[in-house]
Parts: structure tokens; sequence; C-alpha cells
């Protein structure tokens, strides 16, 4: 079981380290969380009863707009979306319901029908 997540974490690091999501210094910031907050983050592991004083700082300090952006569905398949969304809000950041992280609609919000 041990080995199974660490070679999940082992390919999320590569696809964060490929050249599709290195560039711009937002970017890098991203990574920076996503690489700070595995513990909470990873769809294989149990959802920690809260984000660790780590994980929130880097929240703080990066801002959910950056993490957003270098989400891709590589990283979507080995991460678990709404865990990142409770993590967003428990460190003080919660991302707006009906907003986009990646191709993740954030749950919540009043959906406008058409007629």
């Amino acid at each position: 079981m041990k080995e199974q997540i660490f070679y999940q974490f082992l390919v999320v690091m590569m696809l964060l380290s490929s050249s599709q999501i290195q560039g711009k210094r937002c970017d890098d910031s991203g990574i920076e969380f996503l690489r700070g907050c595995p513990d909470s983050i990873d769809k294989e592991l149990p959802t920690p009863p809260r984000p660790s004083q780590d994980c929130c700082t880097l929240v703080r300090i990066i801002g959910m707009k950056c993490v957003c952006e270098v989400i891709t569905k590589g990283i979507e398949a080995v991460i678990d979306m709404q865990k990142l969304v409770n993590v967003a809000a428990a460190c003080g950041h919660p991302l707006a319901p009906g907003s986009h992280c990646g191709s993740y609609l954030v749950p919540g919000g009043m959906v406008r029908h058409h007629d």
C-alpha cells in the first residue's frame, strides 16, 4: 500500500515537472502548493482532520488562483479535487462556488436555468 502511494506521488511529481506546466512564476507557485500539501489532497490517502500548518501557509502565500491555474486533467487524475476545495476553505481562502479549478467545477452556488 505504501509502495503504491509512493509511486503515485512520483507520477504527480513527474507531471509537475513536465515542460507543459513550467514557465510563469504563478505556475511555479501553484506547483509548490501541490508538492507541499500531498497528505491533504491525494486521492488514495485518508483525509486528515485538517491541513497542516505548512500547507495553509502555502495557501496564504500563493493563493488559490495560482494553484487552480496549474491543475491539468493529469493532475486531477491523482488528486482529489473536493479535498483541494476543502483545504482552501480550511486555510481561509475558499474557492467561490460555481468557479473552476482546473476543469473541476466548485460545488455550490445557484445554477441558472435558461428558458
